[in-house]
């Protein structure tokens, strides 16, 4: 990975160069810094520690070849061949506990987490969804309590404000277990004429009025058509 700084004065004085300088352990590398023949190696490493937080002490100088640069720090960049010959510095921190020595084992430690898929996430939740309460069979008993509160005879008002009159009250034996309520409407509009599924409830004349019901929870799954009422409410009359 490559970063562009700004240059730092080096404060020599002699023919100005520039230095790409790669910091090995950071993975980094700052370009055309610029300095002069006559910078000594001590303040070429100063001006590198802001840059890379490379201790002077611990910086280790060499060319891309792996050619060291060794020398004391009087030394300067021009007598190290650095300049109209070689323009590119590689700098390693000899420090074992520095952070740029430890990038990659930091790197390692960092737990991975693979990304799911929009089908595996839909299996995820599929699979981590509360399971549904089953609905509990029908019995001889359910919605009884609710179908005895009418009566034979009772006027009623269906949901969708049609007028009639409860004809039946039990059970039936072709449909499933439970209560259940026909009613003959005013208005020949019903399922029936009175005879479900071979079976007579009622018999009058005057076409289809009949509707045979759940009252309760059930209703929604009540013969009557799904264009008239699903649920029948009392009201006197």
């Amino acid at each position: 990975m490559a970063a562009v700084v700004e240059p730092a004065a080096s404060g020599s004085s002699g023919m100005p160069i520039k230095l790409d300088v790669v910091h090995v352990g950071l993975g980094m590398t700052f370009t055309e810094l610029p300095f002069t023949e006559d910078t000594t190696i001590d303040a070429f490493k100063e001006a590198l520690y802001p840059r890379t937080g490379t201790e002077p002490a611990n910086m280790a100088l060499s060319l891309p070849d792996g050619t060291a640069i060794e020398g004391d720090g009087a030394q300067t960049l021009g007598m190290c061949g650095l300049g109209l010959g070689a323009t590119v510095v590689h700098v390693t921190d000899t420090n074992e506990d520095s952070i740029s020595n430890n990038l990659l084992n930091a790197a390692e430690e960092v737990p991975k987490v693979e990304g799911k898929s929009d089908a595996g996430f839909a299996a995820f939740r599929k699979a981590s969804a509360k399971p549904r309460a089953a609905k509990p069979a029908p019995t001889d008993d359910t919605e009884r309590v609710e179908a005895e509160a009418f009566e034979v005879g009772q006027r009623v008002t269906t949901a969708k404000g049609a007028s009639a009159t409860v004809r039946f009250i039990g059970q039936v034996e072709p449909l499933p277990k439970g209560w259940w309520v026909g009613i003959e409407l005013d208005e020949p509009t019903g399922k029936n004429d009175g005879e479900v599924k071979g079976v007579r409830l009622v018999s009058f004349g005057g076409g289809r009025r009949c509707h045979i019901q759940r009252q309760g929870p059930r209703a929604e799954i009540a013969v009557a058509s799904a264009k008239a009422t699903t649920t029948a409410t009392a009201s006197a009359t």
